[in-house]
Formats: C-alpha cells, structure tokens, sequence
C-alpha cells in the first residue's frame, strides 16, 4: 500500500468519525448565524392563474412590478369569481393550477406541463389551494366549504377532511386558503360576490374547521372588496391575497395564548396585466438556489457531474433537503453548510478544486453519506438540515457545497450553491 494511499484512507475514516451528528451541531451553528451580519430579505415573488384565460401570471409586490405569464391547457371559469386555486410547489419547481373543475401542475421553467390535467379531490370547485412544505401536502379549500389534505402526487390524493360549515349560500363562498408552518395556523376566506363583502378566518391547523377569529378584509381601491386568493409568508408574518384586480398585503400578530390574532393593513398594488382578467388565487414562489462554480475530480473519482441542489424550499420551520445527484457510488460524501454566499475559494492539496464556503466559525459539516445508485456517474444522495422555527433568521444568506472521497485516493467536489432563509 503506498503512502498516499494510507493517508487518503485515513482521512477519511477521520472524517466519518470526527464529523458529529446534526441534532449536536444546530444549536451552535444559528446562534453563531444571529451574531452575523444581517442580509435583506428576499421579495416574494406571487404567482396569480387568471379566470377567463387561465393564464399563470407573476409579479413582485413590493415594487408592483409584472414578471410576464404563460398560458396553461385549462379552460376559463367563467363567471364562478371564486372558482380555482393555485399551490407553488418547490420540490418539482412547479405550480399547481385548479380552474375549479381541472386540475395539473406547471413547471415554471419554460411553462411545461408536469401532470395533469385531471379532477380535483374535492367535492365541489376548488375555489383556493396551498402547500405545506414540511409535510409536502397539498391543501384545497371547495365552494362546499371543505378543506382537504392530500398527498403531493399525480394525481393527488386526499388523506384527511374537514367541515367549516361555511357552504355556498346564495354568492357567499369560501374562496381562498393559506397555510402558516411556523405557527400551525391556516387561513381561509369567505366573500359575498353579489355585495363585495370579504372575510378571513383563522384556525389551528390541527383543526382546520375550529376557526377562533373572523376579521373583515377591505382593500385600498374605493370599489367593494372581493376576496378571490391568498398566500402566506410565514416568517414575516405576512398575508398576500388579491381582489382579482390588484394584490394587497396585511401583516398579523398571533398570541397563542387566547388564541387572537390581530390584523395590520399594508400596502396594495393595482397590477395592469394581464387585466382585465382576474386573478382566481395567489401563491408565493419562493426564492430557490444560486449556483457557482462547477465540478471536478482527480484520483479515484471519476469526472461526474456531481450536481448539488436544493430538493425544497429553504422555509424556516422545515427540514430542507440538500441533495447531491449524478455522482458516483460508494463513495464518502460530505455536505458543508455556511453562512454567507459562496465565493470564489480557495484550492488545497488533496482537494480537486477550490472549497467556496465562506468557511467561519459556524460552518457546519454534514455526513459523511454513501451515494447509491444504477451506474459510475448516475448515484444521488440526500442530506438532512432541520430549519429553526424561529422568524428571527429570515432572510440569513446561507452556502452549502459537497465533497467525496474515493479510495483509495481521489476526491471530487460540486459546484456551490447560495440561497436564503425564507
């Protein structure tokens, strides 16, 4: 056996066995995260599907500015103001679209239909829809007044009920749904079509029907306030919904204690296309991974591609899931988490190339972990990063970035990946 493969095997049974587990190292790692330099936060970006054209429309509303739309292969509503829904959902980097009667989910990257269209698991229209991201569930709200839970599959499948006892009543409906992860709350709205009358309910999320506060919604516009969509940022305590004009903002303060919950209006935004036609239901696009760098290998490894990704959405209260695919089997694979973007590094013998974490205190090594899979270049494997349920940390800059070792000499690494707590 030669010397540099001595050494390379004893690093890394030194690093399967220094690197401590993550239940050990998080209450370190966000502390030392407070003490850093505050990042701004990031702009949510609303997705909005529309009545007539079923178009999927997107906008930033802080600056009311319009980021274009595609269409999708469902057809109009109609008149039904409170038909459809729309859910973003970050695992499949799509979003799912409800007409009220259809229901398929869109990859945002190009417009692309991913599945669908088929009915929806309600009993009536689907009038509203969100995602719970640390449940990976799909939430609908119907004109019958029922909220149901399903699994995030083609097709969906509902897994639980719930009655509010809020059914259609002459053109009063329920219309909207959201989902608060950090709090365990949910959202829901009603709104009487033939007056412009609209109001939101609050709820455990344990028991979506056992709703503990009613509040009247009214907006900036002097026209009667209709309720047609809703979205939650949950880590600034915020909830987006539109009118089908125009997107509004209203911050809330939630006391478990009573529970009350206390509404603050905000700022709204008449947004011009793709009007006239309404907006059926608002979900937040949340913000995902910027990449840098690229991949290399020298020894053992072989020239993968060794592509690091986010899996999710890095939501606070939720397990985040980094992952690494196309790489190769059996091998020992590490993941590095830092704060602070990553930058253009620094290369070290044995490494391949440069490492690209900021590489502070509060760096956080993950692993190591065995890739598997069917081929020399096609193995993936998952890292775990459980995300404080603590709004404080909102808009945190955050790196990760991967690295194997291969006996019995050779490393490889991906490319590096920045993103922010949302």
């Amino acid at each position: 056996m030669g010397a540099g493969h001595f050494r390379l095997r004893r690093r890394a049974f030194a690093v399967a066995g220094f690197f401590p587990s993550m239940r050990h190292l998080l209450p370190v790692l966000f502390p030392l995260l407070a003490a850093g330099t505050a990042a701004a936060q990031t702009i949510p970006n609303l997705i909005a599907p529309t009545l007539n054209n079923t178009l999927i429309d997107q906008s930033i509303h802080g600056t009311c500015t319009p980021l274009g739309n595609c269409g999708s292969l469902q057809p109009g509503t109609g008149t039904w103001f409170w038909a459809g829904g729309s859910a973003w959902d970050s695992t499949n980097t799509g979003v799912w679209i409800s007409n009220g009667s259809s229901l398929a989910r869109y990859g945002m990257n190009g417009c692309t239909l991913q599945c669908g269209p088929f009915l929806p698991p309600v009993l009536g229209w689907v009038t509203g829809m969100d995602m719970h991201d640390g449940n990976n569930r799909l939430w609908f709200i119907d004109s019958s007044g029922w909220i149901h839970e399903a699994t995030n599959a083609c097709p969906p499948v509902v897994v639980n009920s719930w009655n509010t006892g809020l059914p259609i009543t002459g053109t009063t409906v329920t219309s909207a749904i959201a989902i608060d992860e950090l709090r365990g709350l949910i959202f829901y709205t009603t709104c009487d079509f033939g007056f412009g009358n609209g109001w939101i309910r609050a709820a455990p999320l344990a028991n979506p029907a056992a709703w503990f506060n009613v509040a009247p919604l009214f907006d900036c516009m002097p026209v009667p306030t209709l309720v047609t969509g809703l979205a939650c940022d949950a880590a600034n305590s915020a909830l987006y919904w539109t009118n089908g004009r125009g997107t509004n903002r209203w911050t809330y303060n939630y006391n478990p204690t009573g529970p009350t919950i206390a509404y603050t209006p905000g700022t709204c935004c008449l947004q011009l296309a793709p009007m006239p036609d309404p907006y059926t239901d608002l979900s937040i696009r949340w913000g995902g991974a910027t990449s840098a760098g690229g991949p290399c290998a020298n020894g053992a490894c072989a020239p993968c591609p060794n592509v690091h990704l986010l899996r999710n959405a890095p939501l606070l209260g939720t397990n985040l899931q980094l992952g690494l695919d196309l790489c190769q089997p059996a091998t020992f694979a590490l993941c590095g988490v830092d704060f602070g973007p990553c930058n253009t590094g620094v290369a070290f013998p044995p490494l391949c190339g440069p490492l690209m974490l900021p590489m502070t205190a509060a760096m956080l090594p993950m692993g190591p972990n065995i890739p598997a899979g069917p081929g020399p270049c096609a193995a993936s494997t998952t890292w775990i990063l459980p995300l404080p349920s603590n709004p404080s940390f909102v808009g945190t800059v955050m790196s990760s970035q991967c690295l194997s070792l291969c006996l019995p000499n050779g490393t490889s690494m991906s490319n590096c990946l920045t993103w922010v707590l949302q």
